[in-house]
């Protein structure tokens, strides 16, 4: 059993405040969050063997992201939504097998969508609000995908050598 923390009260204090006060799109951020934290747990839950951990995180993360579903507006969005929408339904069934396979590659594929999804809502946000300008957004993201490629031809290098 762990010990209580004497700050736990004023912690969920602070919490709620953040989630009641926040923005629709700052609640959005705070979704990819938890979804993202829940299936780390999930993970830590398959490599400990602890069954109900991993399909209560699981569960959490599923439900979270059928709560982004229900965000889209498909009568009246675009070609985009649709596709966001598809890709959230994918990750959802992609969670359903990764629970009952205990597979956290399933899990890890999830995350790489849910940051992403994040990414670009983050960067969105940041354009619209003036912090940064769609030039120094796309800039970045080229940097990322340069720096992944790069990581992935390393990992390649690695395999075959091997």
């Amino acid at each position: 059993m762990s010990p209580i923390n004497p700050y736990s009260k004023y912690i969920k204090q602070y919490q709620t405040s953040n989630i009641t006060t926040a923005t629709p799109e700052k609640l959005m951020i705070l979704l990819f969050d938890g979804a993202i934290q829940f299936l780390q747990k999930a993970k830590n839950a398959i490599a400990e063997n602890k069954f109900k951990e991993r399909s209560e995180n699981i569960d959490g993360a599923r439900k979270i992201i059928r709560e982004l579903m229900r965000t889209i507006d498909l009568e009246n969005g675009n070609d985009v939504s649709k596709q966001l929408f598809k890709l959230y339904n994918r990750m959802a069934m992609n969670l359903i097998k990764a629970n009952v396979q205990r597979n956290s590659a399933l899990i890890d594929e999830v995350i790489e969508d849910l940051t992403n999804i994040r990414w670009g809502f983050q960067k969105a946000i940041e354009i619209q609000s003036g912090v940064t300008t769609v030039e120094d957004a796309l800039n970045e993201q080229q940097a990322n995908n340069s720096t992944a490629n790069e990581t992935l031809q390393q990992n390649s290098g690695e395999t075959d050598a091997k």
